[in-house]
Order: structure tokens, then sequence, then C-alpha cells
């Protein structure tokens, strides 16, 4: 009787009977609980976080964009967790906000001119560039609606951050000193942040071994199949 082929691998040879036929299609490169994530997907992530941290597209290594995909993987498994109707989604303004911070990161963004080109360096519009922000911003209100009903940060920890860290920070750089309560919500919000990574890592790595996840650098279908 004949082997039977894994899934993805059965994925990959259909992609390859199209491109045969003479078809330009797009190469499949995971698939995350039979939802497909597409060559042309990735290729976007791994512009984008490029032209967020300001890294040249010809620095960035086969492990940057393994881990890449690696992260679109996540965003999918969050996504496929939690309903649109569960957060708010971000406003034109919140957009604009973001947009203004990424521009604010680059040489070119005095000049509308020099912002466009270095837009169309990594391959996007203003508008492409929009969309992308909107998603992030999305996954961001996701992540939040989803773990911070959990997260509880009391008086007491608050005290022992102004007390153990942020004072020997301001004292070690002469900067002046801040009273507590000036501070108190940016240090539980700080905090707030910290436990909620922690449960988001842990989150992760539970929906990984349930779910069944194949990439183009492995076949196996067992769970958590994401990349290493």
């Amino acid at each position: 009787m004949p082997k039977k082929l894994p899934h993805f691998g059965l994925v990959i040879l259909v992609t390859a009977a199209f491109a045969c036929a003479g078809n330009i299609i797009d190469r499949i490169v995971a698939t995350v609980n039979g939802h497909i994530i597409l060559e042309s997907d990735w290729d976007e992530a791994v512009s984008y976080e490029a032209f967020v941290n300001r890294r040249p597209l010809d620095h960035l290594t086969l492990g940057d964009r393994k881990a890449a995909l690696d992260r679109l993987i996540d965003q999918e498994l969050i996504r496929q967790q939690i309903h649109a109707r569960d957060f708010q989604h971000p406003s034109a303004t919140d957009i604009d906000h973001r947009v203004a911070e990424i521009r604010m990161q680059h040489a070119a963004a005095a000049d509308d001119l020099a912002w466009k080109a270095a837009l169309e360096l990594y391959g996007f519009s203003e508008s492409e560039l929009r969309e992308k922000v909107a998603a992030e911003l999305d996954e961001m209100r996701m992540v939040d609606a989803h773990l911070r009903p959990s997260v509880q940060v009391d008086t007491p920890s608050v005290e022992a951050y102004y007390r153990e860290k942020l004072l020997p920070e301001l004292r070690a750089s002469g900067a002046k000193e801040v009273p507590l309560v000036d501070v108190a919500p940016k240090i539980k919000e700080l905090l707030a942040q910290q436990k909620m990574n922690d449960l988001l890592i842990t989150w992760l790595r539970s929906l990984r071994a349930e779910s069944n996840i194949h990439t183009a650098f492995e076949s196996s279908t067992t769970g958590g199949g994401g990349l290493e």
C-alpha cells in the first residue's frame, strides 16, 4: 500500500503541480489548524518588521525570516481563539498615532518624498503600511482583552518597584526624584504588562501543543510543530 503523505506534503505537491501548469501562484509556507499562511504573507511580515526596526532587508538572516514566520503562526493561533467582537478595533486616530511614531524613527520622516521612497524600498505604500499597523494594533488588543482580566497588580508591588528599582535608577542618573503618587499609575501598568507577557508565553505554548501546525521547514504532524 502506498505510504500516506502528510497533509503539508500534499499541499506542497498540489502547489508544485499548479506551478508546473504555468500558473503563477503563492507558495504555501505554513498551515495552522488548516489555515494557510502564504509566502507573500511571510514576505510582508518580514518587510514590516524590518521597516519598523530600521533594519536593511539585505541584512536579514534566514533566522530572522524564520522568527517572523514563527510570529505569524502565533498571531494566527491568537486570532483563532478570540472573536472580533471581544475587543475594540483601533480607530483611524490610533492608526495615525502609530504611523507617526514609526515615521519619527526614520531619518526620512521630515520629507514626504523621502518617506514615500523609504516605504517603497520595503515594498509598502502609505495605505499598505496603515493596514499593517491596524493589524498590529488589533493583535495587541486581542491579547489585552484575553489576558488583562486575569492580571492583578497590588499596591505593595507598586511600592516595591518604586523603592527598589525606580528611585535607585533616578539617583544613579542624577535625575530629580518624583513622588510615588505621580508615577504609581505608570508603574502599575508596567507591572501589568510584564505579567501579561509572561502569561502570553505560557498561553502560546499551550496553544501550540494543542494545535496542528505545519511549516515549509518541517513536515511533522504533531502538535506544536512551529519553528524551533
